[in-house]
Formats: structure tokens, sequence, C-alpha cells
């Protein structure tokens, strides 16, 4: 059958739109033409009417009558192309919706090749092995070198910095107490040597 009317058995469903477009564009100036036309008519039978010619008139309006039916004919054709053309967008993106599926399927099914389940927990095992190396390593870097420091040790030692340096203040400063007894015992040595001197001019 498609070859009595020259088609191509498998067409291009965009071709088809195409085509179905060409053939709405044709019927709406058929349209158009017929709608003229019957204006045409029925100026004509309103004219040979006023001029008393009924004949002509009834012929006029019997030639509205089968535009009109042509015209009924062409928007029911227009009408089913119309709902072929939207048909035929819809399969058309839904063919597209179901290789964009079918290529992304193919796609994540290449990623998948070779990956199971039992692989990537291996691999997370793996990788937890590695962090308890890496965390073994770095509390090895971070250990102390030598024996430990005692802090009570060390805080003993201040205290008794401490204790030295107050020792060394304490015997800078002058005594009060002896510095008098001091001067104590010299005033009576100069009382016995003036005592002495009176004596010797007696």
């Amino acid at each position: 059958m498609s070859r009595l009317f020259g088609r191509k058995k498998n067409e291009n469903p965009q071709d088809t739109i195409a085509r179905l477009r060409e053939s709405l564009e044709t019927l709406d100036k058929r349209e158009q033409f017929l709608d003229k036309k019957i204006q045409q008519q029925l100026a004509e039978a309103k004219r040979y009417n006023a001029a008393g010619n009924k004949r002509m008139a009834i012929a006029a309006l019997k030639r509205k009558k089968m535009l009109m039916d042509q015209q009924q004919k062409i928007a029911g054709a227009r009408e089913k192309i119309e709902i072929q053309m939207n048909a035929i967008e819809s399969a058309k993106m839904d063919m597209e919706i179901i290789d964009s599926l079918q290529v992304g399927t193919k796609t994540m099914a290449q990623m998948h090749r070779g990956m199971t389940a039992e692989k990537v927990d291996k691999v997370m095992d793996d990788m937890q092995d590695q962090m308890a190396v890496s965390q073994e390593i770095s509390d090895a870097l971070g250990q102390q070198i030598g024996d430990p420091i005692d802090e009570d040790e060390m805080l003993a030692e201040l205290d008794e910095l401490e204790e030295e340096d107050i020792t060394d203040q304490l015997e800078d400063l002058p005594a009060p107490r002896q510095a008098s007894r001091a001067k104590a015992k010299a005033q009576p040595s100069e009382e016995e040597d003036l005592a002495e001197l009176e004596a010797a001019l007696m």
C-alpha cells in the first residue's frame, strides 16, 4: 500500500509530522478559499432575491450549501490530522525518553561491570585498616622520647627555688637589732675613754 503512494515503509516521525503540517496548511488555504466563495454565493442570492429572481437566488443558495458541506469535510479532516500529529509527537517524545533511559541503563551497566557488593565491602574494609594504621603511626610519632617527666618532682623543685630566693633576700637585709647592740657596746667604750682622759688630767 505504501508503494502505491510512493512513501517509504519506515518513515521518520519528524518527516511524518512535517508532512502532516503541510497538509494542514493546504487545508487552511482551501478552507479560506471556500469561505470566500460562500460569501460570494450568499451575496448573489441576496442580489437575485432583491431583483425578484427567485430561481437564481435559490441556485446561489444551493451552491453556497455545497461549498459549506465541503468546508465541513475539510474541518473534519483537519481535526483528524491535528489529532494524529499530537499522537505522533507524543509517541516521538515517549520514544526519545525510552532511548534516553536505555542509554542511561547501558552506561550504568558499564560502570557497574565487575563491581560487586563483596568488592565494595573489601574496599571499605581496606580503607578502615589503612586508617587504623595511619592512626597508629600518628600515635607512635607523638610519643615522648626518653623517660617520662614527673610533674610532681618539677613542682617540688620550684618550691625549693622559691625558698632559696626568699632566704637570699632575707640575708641581704640589714639586721637592725645587731646594729643597735653594737652601738650600745660602742658607747660605753667611748665613755670609758673619756673617763681615762679625765683621770689623766687630774
